[in-house]
C-alpha cells in the first residue's frame, strides 16, 4: 500500500503544475552551442537537470568530451553550464541546468526547450539525468557507462543500448514519476544492480543484450503495469510482494518455498535475482 499512497501523493503534487499552462507572454527562442575539448581526463561525471522540454542524450566518436546544442526560451528559462577538473586532474565534472527564471510557471506554446547532448565514447561515464516535464531519450550505445541515474517527473522516457557496454556498470537507478517508460537492451549495459521505481504509468523493460555477469534487480511500482522482456537463456529468480489489486504473470517458472525460479535457472550461465513490489497494476515476464 505504501507504493500506492506514494504514487497518489505524487500525482496530487504535480496536478497544479500540469494545470498551470497559462500564457504569460511571448517566447524568445535562442540557441546555445558548447563543446569541451578533451585533455588528460580519464573519466567524466555528468549531472543534468532539465526543467521542461525535450532532452536527447547519445554517444559520439569525437575528440571532444561533450557537445551541446540547446534551443531554449530566453524570456522564461536560464541555462547554467559548468565544467571543472577534480582529483589529480583526471576526473572531469560537467553540470548542466535549465530551470525557470522565476518569471512564469509552465507554458502552453508549441515552442519548447530542446537540448541534444553528445558524449565521447572514449571515457568511462557517470551519468545522472533529472527531467521535470517533457520527454527524455537516452541512447547509450557505444558509451562506456560506469553508473546511470535517471529520474523523470511528468512525460515519457526512452532508454536504449544496442551495443555491449565496454566496461562494467556498477548501478542503474531509474525513477519514473507520471508517464510511461520504455527501455531496450538493458542486458547490454553489463550492470551489477538495477533499481527501478515507477509512480503512475506503465513500464516496458527489455533485458535483451550481451549478458556477462549475474545481476540484482529491484522493481517497485505504484500504479501501472510492468512488462519485462527477458532472453530465454537467462536464469531468473523472482521474489514478489504484490498488492491484492496486482497481477503476477510468470510463465515457465516453478515455485520453491516463497520464490519463483525459471525452469532453466539451475543450468543457466548467468542469473538474475528480481525483487518486485507492485501496487495497482501487474507484473509480467515475457521470454524472447
Amino acid at each position: 500500500m505504501k507504493r500506492v499512497f506514494w504514487a497518489s501523493g505524487l500525482l496530487m503534487a504535480l496536478s497544479p503544475l500540469a494545470c498551470n499552462f497559462e500564457e504569460r507572454g511571448p517566447a524568445e527562442m535562442v540557441s546555445l552551442n558548447k563543446t569541451q575539448p578533451m585533455g588528460k581526463e580519464k573519466s567524466l561525471d555528468v549531472n543534468i537537470h532539465f526543467g521542461i522540454g525535450s532532452l536527447e542524450v547519445s554517444g559520439e566518436r569525437t575528440p571532444a568530451l561533450y557537445s551541446m546544442d540547446l534551443e531554449y526560451d530566453k524570456a522564461h528559462y536560464e541555462p547554467a553550464v559548468e565544467y571543472e577538473i577534480e582529483g589529480a586532474g583526471d576526473e572531469g565534472r560537467l553540470s548542466i541546468k535549465l530551470e525557470s527564471s522565476n518569471k512564469v510557471g509552465l507554458r502552453s506554446e508549441r515552442k519548447t526547450n530542446r537540448m541534444r547532448l553528445g558524449f565521447t565514447d572514449a571515457l568511462p561515464l557517470n551519468l545522472s539525468v533529472n527531467t521535470g516535464v517533457g520527454d527524455a531519450r537516452l541512447s547509450l550505445s557505444r558509451l562506456k557507462v560506469a553508473r546511470l541515474e535517471m529520474e523523470s517527473g511528468v512525460g515519457g522516457s526512452k532508454l536504449s543500448s544496442y551495443d555491449p557496454n565496454p566496461i562494467e556498470c556498477q548501478t542503474i537507478r531509474i525513477r519514473n514519476g507520471v508517464g510511461s517508460i520504455d527501455a531496450v537492451g538493458l542486458g547490454n549495459l553489463n550492470f551489477r544492480e538495477l533499481d527501478f521505481e515507477g509512480g503512475v504509468g506503465g513500464a516496458s523493460l527489455d533485458f535483451t543484450g550481451d549478458w556477462r555477469q549475474d545481476a540484482q534487480i529491484k522493481i517497485q511500482v505504484g500504479v501501472g503495469g510492468v512488462n519485462l522482456r527477458v532472453p530465454r537463456d537467462l536464469g531468473v529468480k523472482v521474489d514478489a510482494e504484490k498488492h491484492f489489486l496486482s497481477g503476477l504473470h510468470l510463465e515457465r517458472f516453478v515455485k520453491r518455498d516463497s520464490h519463483y525460479y525459471s525452469e532453466n535457472y539451475d543450468k543457466a550461465k548467468f542469473r538474475v535475482s528480481i525483487r518486485v513490489a507492485t501496487g495497482i497494476g501487474g507484473f509480467k515476464i515475457t521470454w524472447v
